[in-house]
């Protein structure tokens, strides 16, 4: 899912113009996006933001955002650690990149995480392969298990209609793609919270019924399923 929402944010930043520097310590924009799950993930972040405030209180013009789950879990509180932070961005607002630096462009410091309804992948992704592709079906968790934080960081289950997922297969399929993989957090529980019951009193709108949707998909040949829950 990170990954996926790294690709997403990539292809926020180079449609306003900004290009992949060649190290971070020179870049004019650092964006971290992080992983609460580990503890050590967690520190690492804090580490770098601190070389990257050094940097600022020399270049002010020097733009930081965190994303990600860490972002989601402090929000506030991570600007009163490292206050030469510029965006604080939890994963329901990837989408949004842009507007909120537009935000911060004005002389804001922004802190997005309150809770939001996704809305439809309509960014394009900067993807790193040009073969498999990562397409989001389902975001959110609604299951408590007592060693998880990933409910209170990625918020309650969403899932995308099967129309949309259709789509964006299909226009993958176009620019070459052969493989792609759904993700979610608990990709077993899609449809969950979609509307549909068949007249056998079945639920409609399962895993089941979205890959028997989209798996004749011309010129995908693979299809895949990856998410953090078993």
């Amino acid at each position: 899912m990170n990954k996926a929402d790294s690709e997403r944010m990539a292809g926020i930043l180079e449609s306003m113009g900004y290009q992949q520097a060649n190290e971070e310590l020179q870049a004019d924009l650092v964006l971290y996006n992080t992983c609460t799950i580990r503890d050590s993930a967690e520190q690492k972040v804090y580490s770098y933001l601190g070389r990257q405030a050094q940097r600022k209180k020399k270049n002010p013009h020097l733009k930081l955002v965190i994303a990600g789950c860490v972002a989601q879990q402090e929000g506030e509180s991570l600007l009163r650690r490292v206050p030469e932070i510029d965006l604080v961005l939890g994963p329901q607002h990837t989408n949004r990149l842009g507007t909120l630096l537009e935000q911060v462009d004005s002389g804001q410091q922004v802190v997005a995480t309150n809770e939001l309804h996704i809305l439809e992948d309509i960014t394009s992704a900067r993807r790193e392969s040009n073969i498999c592709a990562w397409v989001n079906v389902i975001y959110g968790c609604n299951e408590r298990c007592t060693y998880c934080v990933v409910p209170s960081v990625r918020g309650k289950e969403q899932s995308r209609k099967p129309s949309s997922i259709r789509k964006e297969i299909e226009q993958l399929a176009q620019l070459g793609y052969r493989e792609i993989t759904l993700l979610g957090q608990n990709i077993d529980a899609y449809g969950r919270d979609l509307p549909g019951i068949t007249k056998e009193g079945r639920r409609e709108n399962t895993l089941t019924d979205l890959l028997e949707y989209i798996h004749d998909v011309k010129g995908i040949e693979r299809i895949r399923f990856d998410a953090l829950c078993p």
